[in-house]
């Protein structure tokens, strides 16, 4: 008979954590099929190898790519798997954002275990959100605690991106001119846009906030 269970995704970067949180899902009434992952990236790497997940379950201050960039990237990716928000946060601009890229819901941390079940639960049973949601879900903009904007998908195009991901690998102007059989001032032009759409001003912090995005 096939199997029924939920198949649950866990992302957080607190090993005690995760053990604690595998033990109560192990005594669970639920029937749960839970991989976890230390890091936002992993996840992401396992996902776009097929990994398929019923319901996630993401911290938000996590390293490199905090949970916010997390469901973007998944929404960016078109996934319209329902995503629980487990965080220490309680401020009104964290949960706001995590609306606002299309979490289903946000439980903190110190609530009992019954209240991540139930959430899990109602997750599983609401199945995954519609395409247009998704969408919704994958808008470019969300507020930090200062109140400015932060890019959560940047719109960049195929060949900024192949651009991007050579700049990561070090590649100089003249090196990504020839791979991609263009000129070094169009090389230069697509470089303004992509650190435009990054809010940044060289390639070291383009490198780093397209890593933070899980654009690569």
């Amino acid at each position: 008979m096939e199997s029924t269970a939920i198949r649950l995704a866990i992302i957080d970067d607190h090993s005690l954590f995760l053990s604690g949180l595998n033990y109560v899902f192990e005594n669970s009434i639920l029937d749960l099929e839970v991989h976890s992952f230390t890091s936002a990236s992993d996840f992401l790497e396992e996902t776009d190898r097929g990994g398929v997940w019923d319901v996630i379950i993401t911290d938000l201050a996590m390293k490199q790519i905090n949970g916010i960039a997390l469901i973007g990237a998944l929404r960016a990716r078109n996934l319209g798997v329902q995503v629980i928000v487990l965080s220490a946060s309680e401020d009104e601009i964290t949960r706001s954002n995590a609306d606002l890229v299309g979490a289903f819901c946000f439980v903190h941390k110190s609530s009992d275990e019954h209240v991540l079940l139930d959430a899990i639960k109602s997750a599983y049973d609401t199945g995954p959100i519609p395409s247009y949601s998704v969408q919704k879900g994958a808008r470019r903009m969300i507020f930090s605690s200062e109140g400015t904007d932060t890019i959560v998908q940047p719109q960049l195009g195929p060949q900024q991106r192949r651009i991007l991901a050579m700049m990561a690998k070090g590649s100089t102007n003249k090196e990504i001119a020839r791979a991609l059989s263009i000129s070094e001032n169009t090389v230069k032009t697509h470089a303004k846009t992509i650190f435009r759409e990054l809010s940044v001003s060289s390639r070291a912090a383009a490198v780093q906030r397209a890593r933070e995005l899980a654009l690569f």
